[in-house]
C-alpha cells in the first residue's frame, strides 16, 4: 500500500504465517484496511455507535500507537515504520474513548508525478471490542476532511489513496462509501497471502484529478 520509505521485509514477522481475508489481516498487508474498518461495513447486526475525541501523535503517547498496533494488527511494525509518522504528524491521529486509545489512522503524504501531493493511509485500526460501532468512519472522515481543509491547504492534496486485496469485500464497500473508487489491479502484490493481487482505490480531492493506473508503487510495508 510509498514514496517516503519502506519497512524491510524481515520487519514483518510476527504471528499468523497466513491472514485470511477478513479486516484486519487484509489491513497489515495491503496497507490500510484494518479488521475493524471492514467488519463496521459488513456488519448485519448494529450496534450502538460511539463518539470518539481525536488527539494528536506525539512521543508521549507513541507508546499506545504500538501497543494498539501489536492488538490490532497480525504483523509486528519496526522502528522505521514509526520514524516514517514523524515526518506526517498533521495526517496521523489517535482515537481515544473513555480517555484510553482504542483507535488510529496513519497517512503519509507521497509526491505524483503530475504535480501535487497523494495522501496514502498507511493504517486503520480500532480495538476488538470497539470495531462495528463508526469508529473507523469517524477517522476515515477525519483524514479526508484534514486534506480538505484551509489549514494544509500548502500541502497540495489532489487524491487519498489505498491498497486493498482483491477478496476483501467488506473493505472494497467500506471505502467505497467515501467515495473511493478502484483505479487499477495490482497482480501478485502481496507475498504472503492468498490472493496476492491488490486493487489501488484512490478518491479525488481539492478538486485534482486521480493518478492514471500504472502510476502506482509497491508500497506493501515488508
Amino acid at each position: 500500500q510509498a514514496q517516503l520509505g519502506r519497512v524491510g521485509r524481515a520487519q514483518r514477522e510476527r504471528r499468523r504465517p497466513h491472514c485470511t481475508p477478513d479486516l484486519c489481516s487484509e489491513v497489515v498487508f495491503s496497507s490500510p484496511v484494518l479488521k475493524m474498518a471492514e467488519a463496521s461495513a459488513s456488519s448485519t447486526s448494529k450496534r450502538k455507535p460511539l463518539k470518539v475525541d481525536i488527539g494528536c501523535l506525539t512521543e508521549k503517547n507513541v507508546g499506545q500507537l504500538k501497543k494498539l498496533n501489536l492488538a490490532t494488527f497480525p504483523v509486528t511494525y519496526q522502528e522505521q515504520f514509526y520514524n516514517l509518522l514523524w515526518k506526517n504528524l498533521d495526517y496521523c491521529r489517535l482515537g481515544y474513548y473513555a480517555d484510553s486509545v482504542v483507535s488510529a489512522i496513519c497517512c503519509r503524504l507521497e509526491d505524483r508525478p503530475q504535480g501535487g501531493k497523494a495522501l496514502y493511509i498507511m493504517t486503520l485500526s480500532v480495538l476488538k471490542p470497539y470495531q462495528r460501532r463508526g469508529i473507523a468512519s469517524q477517522l476515515v472522515k477525519w483524514a479526508i476532511e484534514r486534506a480538505e481543509s484551509e489549514e494544509r491547504k500548502c500541502d497540495e492534496v489532489q487524491e487519498i489513496s489505498l491498497n486493498v486485496q482483491t477478496s476483501n469485500e467488506s473493505a472494497l464497500t467500506f471505502y467505497k462509501s467515501f467515495g473511493f473508487e478502484i483505479t487499477e489491479t495490482i497482480p501478485n502484490y502481496y507475498v504472503r497471502i492468498s490472493p496476492p493481487d491488490c486493487h489501488v482505490l484512490r478518491k479525488s480531492v481539492n478538486g485534482g484529478i486521480v493518478s492514471p493506473p500504472g502510476d502506482s508503487e509497491r508500497k506493501e510495508l515488508e
